[in-house]
């Protein structure tokens, strides 16, 4: 493994046939605690390299920047840019999570014909790869990793919703088991359609946010729940997004789900990278705080709020435990 070039959204290659149910850590559920250090970046050598979009006032993607116009801050130290390059030419690893739980029978063929056609939109061939984890009381990879289009189209079509909602465990398992990786420069991302509610995970809500950290996954949450009956489902998923440099969505009607996807397919096609090699690194496990500066009036930058300095040994091994559901 070379030292000096590896993307920072790096850490010790995990995959396994199918995802364990996450064992079991005690309290079942918490709410999210913002003491926790917010970061989605595991450093593990010299070379940072940090995503992000550049938005405007309205919140809408800027392109054609220069590396001239961006300044990079490491624990507020300003850092020597190494190279920079629009992120839309970096494959792309993205996890679909689909909430198939009894609450959103309903809603699930909106759900369904939306989830396809953003894959349909979003890969690239030979480049790009997406899976597909269901989640219930359980969690079952019904896909794994491929280009191939039909076959993330059939494993979609063959879900059926049905008993209750382990979203944390379902977040904690696929980053750990799935999107942790040992050398490709690639982006990692989740897209999260459920309506929020978690009634059987073993994880805390804090739990599968770190570790979605420590792999490196941009999430985008989309939260299905159309009563807005609790305040607090909503907020967790905003809490997913915006602590690992992704958006949040909250269609009014099914039919808008389309809509968010096609936010995140544009978005994920005009990110950048920035590169960087910050000053006294020590990998003692410390986090680190990123600022990226826009020298441009009115824009700024929407990325991970920072990274923590992990020896590669303080990676999570193989989880263990078995447990799938099957339809």
């Amino acid at each position: 493994m070379q030292s000096r070039w590896l993307s920072l959204l790096l850490l010790a290659g995990l995959a396994q046939p199918a995802l364990a149910q996450a064992a079991p850590r005690g309290a079942a559920k918490a709410a999210p605690q913002h003491a926790l250090p917010r970061a989605n970046i595991v450093k593990n050598v010299n070379e940072v390299n940090v995503i992000f979009s550049a938005i405007d006032k309205r919140h809408r993607i800027v392109l054609g920047l220069k590396p001239s116009q961006v300044e990079v801050l490491d624990d507020n130290k300003p850092q020597a840019i190494t190279r920079f390059y629009s992120e839309g030419d970096m494959p792309l690893r993205i996890a679909l999570l689909l909430d198939t739980s009894t609450s959103i029978s309903q809603r699930w063929p909106f759900e369904e014909a939306a989830a396809i056609e953003f894959i349909e939109s979003v890969l690239r061939q030979g480049t790009d790869k997406a899976m597909v984890v269901a989640f219930d009381s359980s969690i079952q990879v019904v896909q794994g990793f491929t280009s191939n289009e039909e076959k993330i189209a059939r494993a979609i079509h063959s879900l059926r919703p049905g008993g209750g909602t382990a979203l944390y465990d379902a977040i904690y398992e696929t980053c750990r088991q799935k999107l942790m990786h040992d050398g490709h420069n690639v982006r990692n991302v989740i897209v999260l359609i459920t309506d929020g509610d978690d009634d059987q995970s073993r994880y805390a809500a804090t739990e599968a946010l770190r570790m979605a950290q420590r792999a490196g996954v941009i999430m985008y949450t989309i939260g299905t729940d159309p009563t807005d009956s609790d305040p607090r489902d909503d907020q967790l998923l905003e809490m997913f997004a915006k602590d690992t440099g992704g958006r949040y969505f909250f269609p009014f009607q099914a039919p808008d789900l389309g809509k968010a996807f096609a936010s995140i397919s544009y978005e994920l096609r005009h990110q950048y990278v920035v590169a960087y090699d910050p000053d006294d690194f020590v990998p003692n496990g410390a986090f680190h705080r990123i600022k990226i500066k826009i020298l441009l009036p009115n824009i700024y930058a929407r990325t991970q709020p920072g990274y923590y300095a992990m020896p590669p040994a303080s990676a999570p091994g193989p989880s263990t435990g078995a447990g799938r559901r099957r339809r």
